[in-house]
């Protein structure tokens, strides 16, 4: 080979080696951080009753350094309803232009599920969408404004920041 070959040859693998180098892994903190997204309404109609019910559509970005997101069935099924939910949801409902928490009927927390299913440990980011279904029969209030406060937890029992909805009105039928 000559020489002009062996500089060739020499400034292609330092580049391929710049190049690589360019990408870093992002550096999250291993409790998730979120940030609201969006919230969204429609109206369905319950399969069992045939009664019209709201349901409202959270999204919220994500960030976990490890990425241990959400369970799997099984996991789920070892958890204990009312305590171990890993998407927390409180509600306010505006009375008299002021916002107040108060208690549903049911639970609008629950479980969403493992966002990487390879097990490896490892930054991810993302958006979670996280369905919350009101049966308007039992709503007390008609045309009620509310928003709510989320969280989420990982698998390591860490909870990440808490976020707030823009209020959205339901119970419109």
């Amino acid at each position: 080979m000559s020489k002009q070959h062996y500089k060739g040859l020499i400034f292609l693998c330092v580049g391929i080696f710049s190049f690589s180098s360019c990408y870093k892994e992002p550096d999250f903190s291993l409790s998730p951080v979120i940030e609201f997204d969006s919230i969204t309404k429609d109206i369905r109609l319950d399969q069992f009753t045939g009664a019209k019910k709201d349901s409202i559509i959270v999204s919220v970005k994500f960030q976990d350094g490890d990425g241990d997101l959400g369970f799997n069935a099984e996991e789920i099924g070892s958890k204990v309803p009312q305590t171990d939910y890993n998407y927390v949801v409180k509600s306010f409902r505006k009375i008299k232009g002021v916002f107040t928490q108060f208690n549903t009927f049911e639970t609008l927390s629950g479980f969403y599920p493992r966002l990487k299913t390879d097990d490896k440990t490892g930054p991810i980011e993302g958006k979670l969408r996280y369905r919350i279904e009101i049966e308007t029969a039992f709503w007390p209030v008609k045309r009620d404004t509310v928003k709510f406060e989320v969280y989420i937890k990982d698998r390591a029992g860490n909870q990440s920041n808490t976020v707030e909805t823009t209020p959205i009105v339901l119970n419109q039928l």
